[in-house]
């Protein structure tokens, strides 16, 4: 949340934070964070990013193919875009050419994930990291009081990265130091699709009475379930059939049995195999058992005594 072009607050778990703009001495403390871990990364051999396409390419992660697909869609979208800002056509029109250029800046991110994950380990790649992780160290603050949220500043964000008031903290600061909130909403696509209320205010899509819908027109809930609106106000889950689901995953449905060859209906109970035996009754059968009486014990001679020890050593075998 933008309080001015200085600051932003956020929170996390009923407690306020905020990311401020950093200092001159952070700045340059920063470009020095900067320039040694280029440094570093250089004399390592690390890529640079001139070297970056000679690279994908060596490791068959971008092809004359994958380039053309890409251009492809990125001359779709400019068409889309130059569509929207003319304008003439029907609204209903103008809905899908947006949703047809989200999806294929979509694609292509996907297709630009493997040079965006290389790029991340080149020298300049790194550079900029660390320069960012240094001024974000500095700038995540208490909202309350202004202290620093990292005490020692880098060398305590970087073993808490994933502390989740860092994770939201790094987002606002992005915005921050960038100048505006989320590209996305920045895009021509975004822009109309919020302009004529087709998408809410976190870019999901919506019917003109504010109620969550897929791309296919159906109704969803916010985890994406298909359900179905009753007149009360109130949702049941369905499936993309129109058929009723229960909180289970199950059909919401009447079982009837199954019918034989002959058209009869088939005692399914015969079949359950879920249910357990009881054997109570064969326990009191064993016990009414009359028990046979204990043999008299006779003096064991050489001959009884190494046949016992042979019992003996079967028994521990199969014990």
């Amino acid at each position: 949340m933008a309080d001015d072009n200085k600051r932003r607050t956020f929170e996390v778990d009923g407690k306020k934070y905020a990311v401020r703009v950093p200092q001159i001495d952070e700045i340059r403390g920063a470009n020095e964070i900067r320039a040694k871990s280029f440094n570093d990364a250089l004399g390592r051999g690390d890529l640079l990013r001139d070297q970056l396409e000679g690279e994908l390419r060596k490791r068959k992660l971008w092809n004359d193919q994958r380039e053309n697909e890409y251009q492809t869609l990125r001359q779709e979208v400019l068409d889309g875009e130059f569509t929207l800002q003319k304008g003439g056509i029907k609204l209903s029109q103008a809905k899908g050419v947006a949703l047809n250029m989200s999806e294929k800046r979509t694609t292509m991110v996907d297709l630009l994930s493997s040079r965006t994950d290389l790029d991340s380990n080149t020298c300049e790649g790194k550079a900029d990291a660390a320069r960012f992780n240094y001024l974000f160290a500095s700038c995540l603050v208490y909202d309350d009081t202004g202290e620093s949220y990292f005490p020692n500043r880098l060398d305590d964000y970087l073993v808490n990265q994933d502390d989740p008031v860092a994770v939201a903290g790094a987002t606002e600061f992005y915005y921050l130091v960038s100048g505006g909130d989320s590209i996305d909403d920045k895009l021509p696509e975004t822009k109309f699709l919020k302009k004529f209320k087709f998408v809410d205010d976190q870019g999901r899509l919506i019917d003109k009475d504010g109620r969550l819908i897929a791309q296919d027109g159906k109704h969803i809930d916010e985890y994406g379930n298909y359900v179905k609106w009753n007149k009360d106000g109130t949702s049941t889950k369905i499936d993309n059939q129109g058929r009723t689901v229960s909180e289970s995953g199950d059909f919401d449905v009447k079982h009837t049995a199954f019918l034989n060859d002959d058209g009869d209906p088939i005692d399914e109970s015969t079949f359950d195999t879920s249910k357990e035996i009881d054997t109570s009754d064969v326990a009191e059968k064993e016990e009414s058992k009359p028990k046979p009486k204990a043999k008299r014990a006779r003096k064991k001679t050489a001959s009884t005594k190494e046949a016992a020890t042979t019992d003996e050593v079967a028994q521990d075998t199969e014990t």
